[in-house]
Protein backbone atom coordinates (compact mmCIF):
# COMPACT_ATOMS: atom_id res chain seq x y z
CA UNK A 1 0.00 0.00 0.00
CA UNK A 2 1.39 3.42 -0.97
CA UNK A 3 2.16 5.98 1.70
CA UNK A 4 -0.57 8.31 0.44
CA UNK A 5 -3.14 5.52 0.67
CA UNK A 6 -2.07 4.69 4.22
CA UNK A 7 -2.39 8.32 5.26
CA UNK A 8 -5.85 8.53 3.72
CA UNK A 9 -6.88 5.36 5.56
CA UNK A 10 -5.63 6.82 8.84
CA UNK A 11 -7.54 10.04 8.20
CA UNK A 12 -10.76 8.16 7.58
CA UNK A 13 -10.21 6.06 10.69
CA UNK A 14 -9.63 9.20 12.74
CA UNK A 15 -12.88 10.82 11.60
CA UNK A 16 -14.86 7.61 12.15
CA UNK A 17 -13.37 7.28 15.64
CA UNK A 18 -14.55 10.81 16.48
CA UNK A 19 -18.21 9.99 15.88
CA UNK A 20 -18.95 8.09 19.14
CA UNK A 21 -17.08 10.71 21.16
CA UNK A 22 -18.99 13.53 19.46
CA UNK A 23 -22.35 11.92 20.17
CA UNK A 24 -21.44 11.16 23.78
CA UNK A 25 -20.11 14.68 24.38
CA UNK A 26 -23.25 16.28 22.95
CA UNK A 27 -25.49 14.03 25.03
CA UNK A 28 -23.61 14.74 28.27
CA UNK A 29 -23.60 18.50 27.66
CA UNK A 30 -27.26 18.62 26.70
CA UNK A 31 -28.48 16.58 29.67
CA UNK A 32 -26.20 18.42 32.09
CA UNK A 33 -27.30 21.88 30.99
CA UNK A 34 -30.95 20.87 30.92
CA UNK A 35 -30.83 19.50 34.47
CA UNK A 36 -29.06 22.64 35.70
CA UNK A 37 -31.59 24.91 33.98
CA UNK A 38 -28.79 26.51 31.97
CA UNK A 39 -30.12 26.13 28.44
CA UNK A 40 -30.31 29.63 27.03
CA UNK A 41 -28.85 31.14 30.21
CA UNK A 42 -26.58 33.61 28.39
CA UNK A 43 -28.94 34.45 25.54
CA UNK A 44 -31.66 35.20 28.10
CA UNK A 45 -29.37 37.83 29.62
CA UNK A 46 -29.01 39.42 26.18
CA UNK A 47 -32.78 39.35 25.68
CA UNK A 48 -33.30 40.99 29.05
CA UNK A 49 -30.73 43.67 28.27
CA UNK A 50 -32.28 44.44 24.89
CA UNK A 51 -35.77 44.60 26.38
CA UNK A 52 -35.06 46.27 29.73
CA UNK A 53 -32.14 48.76 29.57
CA UNK A 54 -32.60 49.64 33.23
CA UNK A 55 -31.15 46.21 34.14
CA UNK A 56 -27.73 46.94 32.61
CA UNK A 57 -24.80 46.47 35.00
CA UNK A 58 -27.07 45.96 38.00
CA UNK A 59 -26.03 42.35 38.62
CA UNK A 60 -22.54 41.10 39.47
CA UNK A 61 -20.64 38.92 36.97
CA UNK A 62 -21.58 35.23 36.84
CA UNK A 63 -25.01 35.91 38.32
CA UNK A 64 -28.16 35.02 36.41
CA UNK A 65 -29.08 37.52 33.65
CA UNK A 66 -26.03 39.67 34.35
CA UNK A 67 -25.29 41.91 31.37
CA UNK A 68 -21.57 42.63 31.02
CA UNK A 69 -21.15 43.89 27.47
CA UNK A 70 -21.11 47.43 26.09
CA UNK A 71 -24.37 49.36 25.64
CA UNK A 72 -23.84 49.12 21.88
CA UNK A 73 -24.40 45.36 21.95
CA UNK A 74 -27.75 45.65 23.73
CA UNK A 75 -28.79 48.54 21.48
CA UNK A 76 -28.02 46.48 18.38
CA UNK A 77 -30.21 43.69 19.75
CA UNK A 78 -33.11 46.02 20.55
CA UNK A 79 -35.28 45.00 17.53
CA UNK A 80 -34.76 41.32 18.28
CA UNK A 81 -35.39 41.93 21.97
CA UNK A 82 -38.94 43.02 21.27
CA UNK A 83 -39.79 39.41 20.44
CA UNK A 84 -41.11 37.10 23.17
CA UNK A 85 -38.37 35.10 24.85
CA UNK A 86 -39.10 31.78 23.04
CA UNK A 87 -39.01 33.54 19.65
CA UNK A 88 -35.78 35.37 20.55
CA UNK A 89 -34.15 32.13 21.62
CA UNK A 90 -35.25 30.38 18.42
CA UNK A 91 -33.80 33.13 16.22
CA UNK A 92 -30.59 33.26 18.26
CA UNK A 93 -30.07 29.51 18.12
CA UNK A 94 -30.81 29.43 14.39
CA UNK A 95 -28.21 32.14 13.90
CA UNK A 96 -25.62 30.15 15.85
CA UNK A 97 -26.38 27.00 13.88
CA UNK A 98 -26.16 28.88 10.58
CA UNK A 99 -22.80 30.42 11.45
CA UNK A 100 -21.43 27.07 12.61
CA UNK A 101 -22.59 25.35 9.41
CA UNK A 102 -20.90 28.03 7.33
CA UNK A 103 -17.66 27.82 9.32
CA UNK A 104 -17.43 24.04 9.02
CA UNK A 105 -18.53 23.87 5.36
CA UNK A 106 -14.94 23.63 3.99
CA UNK A 107 -14.66 20.23 5.71
CA UNK A 108 -17.61 18.76 3.83
CA UNK A 109 -20.93 17.86 5.40
CA UNK A 110 -19.79 14.53 6.87
CA UNK A 111 -16.77 15.88 8.72
CA UNK A 112 -18.64 19.05 9.57
CA UNK A 113 -21.41 17.08 11.25
CA UNK A 114 -18.79 15.07 13.11
CA UNK A 115 -17.18 18.17 14.61
CA UNK A 116 -20.35 20.19 15.23
CA UNK A 117 -21.35 18.35 18.45
CA UNK A 118 -18.11 19.45 20.10
CA UNK A 119 -19.31 23.06 19.86
CA UNK A 120 -22.75 22.36 21.30
CA UNK A 121 -22.01 24.03 24.65
CA UNK A 122 -22.06 27.50 23.15
CA UNK A 123 -25.36 26.73 21.41
CA UNK A 124 -26.90 25.44 24.64
CA UNK A 125 -25.86 28.50 26.65
CA UNK A 126 -26.56 30.93 23.82
CA UNK A 127 -23.30 32.85 24.20
CA UNK A 128 -21.45 34.78 21.48
CA UNK A 129 -18.46 32.54 20.77
CA UNK A 130 -19.70 31.14 17.47
CA UNK A 131 -20.47 34.69 16.38
CA UNK A 132 -16.91 35.61 17.40
CA UNK A 133 -15.64 32.84 15.13
CA UNK A 134 -17.71 34.17 12.25
CA UNK A 135 -16.56 37.75 12.90
CA UNK A 136 -12.94 36.58 12.92
CA UNK A 137 -13.23 34.96 9.50
CA UNK A 138 -15.19 37.85 7.99
CA UNK A 139 -12.84 40.37 9.58
CA UNK A 140 -9.78 38.77 8.01
CA UNK A 141 -11.62 38.47 4.72
CA UNK A 142 -13.52 41.43 3.34
CA UNK A 143 -14.90 43.28 6.34
CA UNK A 144 -12.30 44.15 9.02
CA UNK A 145 -14.97 46.11 10.87
CA UNK A 146 -16.50 42.81 11.97
CA UNK A 147 -13.82 42.65 14.66
CA UNK A 148 -15.76 45.34 16.50
CA UNK A 149 -17.94 42.53 17.88
CA UNK A 150 -15.35 40.97 20.23
CA UNK A 151 -14.04 44.43 21.19
CA UNK A 152 -17.47 45.75 22.21
CA UNK A 153 -18.43 42.62 24.13
CA UNK A 154 -15.54 40.85 25.84
CA UNK A 155 -12.91 43.51 24.94
CA UNK A 156 -9.68 41.49 25.28
CA UNK A 157 -10.44 39.16 22.32
CA UNK A 158 -10.07 42.26 20.15
CA UNK A 159 -6.33 41.58 20.40
CA UNK A 160 -6.67 39.61 17.15
CA UNK A 161 -6.82 42.99 15.39
CA UNK A 162 -3.06 43.31 16.03
CA UNK A 163 -2.78 40.92 13.06
CA UNK A 164 -3.31 43.89 10.71
CA UNK A 165 -0.75 46.06 12.50
CA UNK A 166 2.01 43.45 12.46
CA UNK A 167 1.39 42.75 8.77
CA UNK A 168 1.22 46.49 8.05
CA UNK A 169 -2.20 46.16 6.52
CA UNK A 170 -2.98 49.71 7.50
CA UNK A 171 -6.16 50.05 5.49
CA UNK A 172 -7.72 47.03 7.20
CA UNK A 173 -6.50 48.23 10.60
CA UNK A 174 -8.06 51.64 10.04
CA UNK A 175 -11.32 50.06 8.92
CA UNK A 176 -11.48 47.87 12.02
CA UNK A 177 -10.68 50.77 14.33
CA UNK A 178 -12.90 53.22 12.46
CA UNK A 179 -15.97 51.00 12.53
CA UNK A 180 -15.49 50.37 16.24
CA UNK A 181 -15.11 54.07 17.01
CA UNK A 182 -18.14 54.94 14.89
CA UNK A 183 -20.32 52.39 16.71
CA UNK A 184 -19.14 53.70 20.07
CA UNK A 185 -19.81 57.30 19.04
CA UNK A 186 -23.35 56.60 17.87
CA UNK A 187 -24.14 54.43 20.88
CA UNK A 188 -22.70 56.94 23.36
CA UNK A 189 -24.72 59.73 21.77
CA UNK A 190 -27.88 57.70 22.38
CA UNK A 191 -27.02 56.57 25.92
CA UNK A 192 -24.10 58.49 27.45
CA UNK A 193 -24.99 57.52 31.02
CA UNK A 194 -24.95 53.84 30.10
CA UNK A 195 -21.42 54.12 28.76
CA UNK A 196 -20.28 55.83 31.93
CA UNK A 197 -21.84 53.00 33.93
CA UNK A 198 -20.09 50.43 31.75
CA UNK A 199 -16.69 52.08 32.20
CA UNK A 200 -17.22 52.10 35.96
CA UNK A 201 -18.22 48.45 35.80
CA UNK A 202 -15.07 47.63 33.80
CA UNK A 203 -12.85 49.52 36.23
CA UNK A 204 -14.31 47.57 39.13
CA UNK A 205 -13.97 44.25 37.29
CA UNK A 206 -10.36 44.98 36.30
CA UNK A 207 -9.44 45.24 39.96
CA UNK A 208 -10.68 41.68 40.49
CA UNK A 209 -8.65 40.15 37.65
CA UNK A 210 -6.01 37.65 38.71
CA UNK A 211 -2.52 37.10 37.41
CA UNK A 212 -3.59 34.07 35.38
CA UNK A 213 -5.93 36.19 33.24
CA UNK A 214 -3.15 38.68 32.54
CA UNK A 215 -0.78 35.90 31.54
CA UNK A 216 -3.39 34.46 29.17
CA UNK A 217 -3.82 37.87 27.56
CA UNK A 218 -0.06 38.16 27.06
CA UNK A 219 0.03 34.64 25.59
CA UNK A 220 -2.82 35.56 23.23
CA UNK A 221 -0.93 38.66 22.08
CA UNK A 222 2.21 36.62 21.48
CA UNK A 223 0.31 34.08 19.40
CA UNK A 224 -1.29 36.83 17.31
CA UNK A 225 2.08 38.44 16.58
CA UNK A 226 3.66 35.11 15.65
CA UNK A 227 0.66 34.18 13.51
CA UNK A 228 0.89 37.48 11.63
CA UNK A 229 4.63 37.16 11.04
CA UNK A 230 4.33 33.59 9.74
CA UNK A 231 1.03 33.97 7.88
CA UNK A 232 -0.78 31.38 10.02
CA UNK A 233 -4.24 32.87 10.25
CA UNK A 234 -5.68 29.75 11.88
CA UNK A 235 -3.72 30.54 15.06
CA UNK A 236 -5.93 33.56 15.65
CA UNK A 237 -8.73 31.23 16.75
CA UNK A 238 -6.89 29.78 19.78
CA UNK A 239 -5.47 33.25 20.50
CA UNK A 240 -8.99 34.64 20.70
CA UNK A 241 -10.01 31.80 23.02
CA UNK A 242 -7.13 32.55 25.40
CA UNK A 243 -8.08 36.24 25.45
CA UNK A 244 -11.64 35.53 26.57
CA UNK A 245 -12.15 36.76 30.14
CA UNK A 246 -13.91 33.56 31.27
CA UNK A 247 -12.62 30.14 30.23
CA UNK A 248 -14.86 28.04 32.44
CA UNK A 249 -16.54 25.19 30.59
CA UNK A 250 -16.37 24.34 26.92
CA UNK A 251 -18.24 27.34 25.51
CA UNK A 252 -15.25 29.49 24.49
CA UNK A 253 -13.73 26.66 22.50
CA UNK A 254 -16.48 27.10 19.93
CA UNK A 255 -14.26 29.83 18.45
CA UNK A 256 -12.09 26.99 17.09
CA UNK A 257 -14.88 26.34 14.59
CA UNK A 258 -13.31 29.20 12.62
CA UNK A 259 -10.19 27.16 11.81
CA UNK A 260 -11.47 25.47 8.60
CA UNK A 261 -12.37 28.85 7.11
CA UNK A 262 -9.13 30.44 8.31
CA UNK A 263 -7.13 27.64 6.69
CA UNK A 264 -9.08 28.25 3.49
CA UNK A 265 -8.10 31.93 3.68
CA UNK A 266 -4.46 30.91 4.07
CA UNK A 267 -4.65 28.71 0.98
CA UNK A 268 -6.29 31.50 -1.01
CA UNK A 269 -3.58 33.96 0.03
CA UNK A 270 -0.78 31.54 -0.88
CA UNK A 271 -2.39 30.83 -4.24
CA UNK A 272 -2.71 34.55 -4.96
CA UNK A 273 0.95 35.13 -4.09
CA UNK A 274 2.03 32.23 -6.30
CA UNK A 275 -0.08 33.60 -9.16
CA UNK A 276 1.49 37.04 -8.74
CA UNK A 277 4.96 35.50 -8.77
CA UNK A 278 4.22 33.59 -11.97
CA UNK A 279 2.78 36.74 -13.51
CA UNK A 280 5.93 38.69 -12.69
CA UNK A 281 8.10 35.93 -14.12
CA UNK A 282 6.07 35.89 -17.31
CA UNK A 283 6.43 39.67 -17.63
CA UNK A 284 10.22 39.59 -17.41
CA UNK A 285 10.89 38.16 -20.92
CA UNK A 286 8.47 40.70 -22.42
CA UNK A 287 10.24 43.53 -20.60
CA UNK A 288 13.58 42.24 -21.81
CA UNK A 289 12.38 42.26 -25.42
CA UNK A 290 10.62 45.62 -25.15
CA UNK A 291 13.70 47.33 -23.66
CA UNK A 292 16.09 45.79 -26.19
CA UNK A 293 17.95 43.61 -23.71
CA UNK A 294 18.49 40.79 -26.18
CA UNK A 295 22.19 40.74 -25.28
CA UNK A 296 21.46 40.26 -21.55
CA UNK A 297 23.29 36.98 -21.39
CA UNK A 298 26.24 38.17 -23.42
CA UNK A 299 26.80 41.52 -21.73
CA UNK A 300 25.59 40.60 -18.24
CA UNK A 301 22.73 42.22 -16.32
CA UNK A 302 24.78 44.55 -14.14
CA UNK A 303 26.47 46.22 -17.13
CA UNK A 304 23.23 46.73 -19.01
CA UNK A 305 21.47 48.05 -15.93
CA UNK A 306 24.13 50.68 -15.62
CA UNK A 307 23.66 51.70 -19.24
CA UNK A 308 19.84 51.99 -19.07
CA UNK A 309 18.62 54.18 -16.26
CA UNK A 310 15.03 52.91 -16.37
CA UNK A 311 15.73 49.19 -16.29
CA UNK A 312 16.54 49.11 -12.55
CA UNK A 313 12.83 49.45 -11.86
CA UNK A 314 12.12 45.93 -13.07
CA UNK A 315 10.85 43.85 -10.14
Amino acid sequence: MATSERLETLRRAFWVALIPGAILFMAIQTVGHARAGMIGADSHAYWMAARFPDTWYTRPPESRDAFLYSPAFAQALWPLGQLPWPAFQSVWTAGQAGVMAWLLAPLGWQRGLTLAPFFITDVLLGNTYLFFAGALVVGLGRAPGALALPVLTKIAPGVVGIWFVVRREWRAALWAAGVTVLIVAVSAALAPAAWLAWFQFLAHSAGERNGKANLLDIAALGIVVWAAKTGRAWLLAPALVLACPVLNGYGPWAVLAAIPRLLALERTERAAKALDARHEQSRLPMLVRSTGLSTWVKAGPSRLLQQRSGVHKIT
